[in-house]
């Protein structure tokens, strides 16, 4: 059966994630949806793309994928359909996609409008889910729209850095208040170089890289490297986030010695 996920800000108290599941299996009746996540912060791409980034690799190739995230930004608003290591993409063109994917790689056309559709207030169930039953049933990127060369490419997951120190940024908390920052695993080793360090969240040092949680006690905070290679500030047993402040946006100041 095909799969279509969905990943939104509209939250699951209202109608809107229900109507987009009804437009699916209207046009394709034997779809399998799974629902990744109606959670995000409104209108926060970072976060839509850290999740993305993270949980499509893990549902079968020729999955389609909902992205519906800030999906009106801008004054004319454009909606993109990609082909990506096996799977397919539909959402807003508003920088997401280039901060989850290697995009550059990817098969990407802007998705043709139809002429009735003269004001859209409602992409996700009313182009995005179109666009997704074609493609999950197994037709061709390039009947939805013309190749797009120049969508949006924000670079808020690029670190800064010298010689002695890394500026991060933090891009996603989770629901534990754990906070995962844009620097890679490979990035930090290269810039250390054996050296020790001390990073600086909010005032406090950390000067371990911990393999897990549990090896510090509860309370501490802690430093690691997760599951998606990306370092990732937490507190063992605790709320990071809601205890120091730590939120989206905030910068992260590694020293070498």
């Amino acid at each position: 059966m095909p799969i279509i996920t969905l990943t939104t800000d509209m939250g699951t108290s209202g109608y809107y994630a229900g109507s987009v599941k009804a437009a699916i299996l209207s046009g394709l009746p034997g779809a399998t949806i799974v629902d990744i996540t109606h959670h995000i912060r409104p209108f926060h791409i970072s976060s839509a793309a850290f999740i993305i980034k993270n949980a499509y690799s893990q549902f079968p190739k020729g999955s389609v994928h909902i992205v519906s995230v800030d999906s009106l930004a801008g004054r004319n608003p454009r909606f993109l359909a990609i082909s990506h290591d096996g799977h397919y993409f539909v959402g807003p063109d508003n920088g997401l996609f280039s901060l989850a994917l290697d995009i550059q790689a990817a098969k990407v056309v802007e998705i043709g409008i139809a002429p009735e559709l003269t004001a859209i207030t409602f992409p996700a169930r009313d182009v995005f889910a179109k666009v997704a039953c074609h493609l999950a049933n197994g037709g061709a990127l390039e009947a939805v729209g013309k190749d797009c060369a120049d969508y949006q490419r924000p670079t808020a997951w690029q670190p800064t850095y010298d010689a002695n120190s890394i500026t991060a940024v933090v891009v996603y908390v989770d629901e534990y208040g754990n906070c995962i920052c844009n620097l890679d695993k490979k990035l930090f080793a290269q810039m250390a170089k054996g050296r020790s360090f001390v990073i600086d969240v909010k005032g406090y040092g950390i000067e371990v890289v911990s393999a897990s949680y549990s090896q510090n006690p509860k309370g501490e905070i802690v430093a690691m490297f997760s599951s998606s290679g990306m370092l990732e500030l937490a507190i063992n047993h605790g709320n990071l986030s809601e205890l120091i402040g730590v939120k989206e946006g905030d910068m992260v100041k590694i020293s070498f010695a």
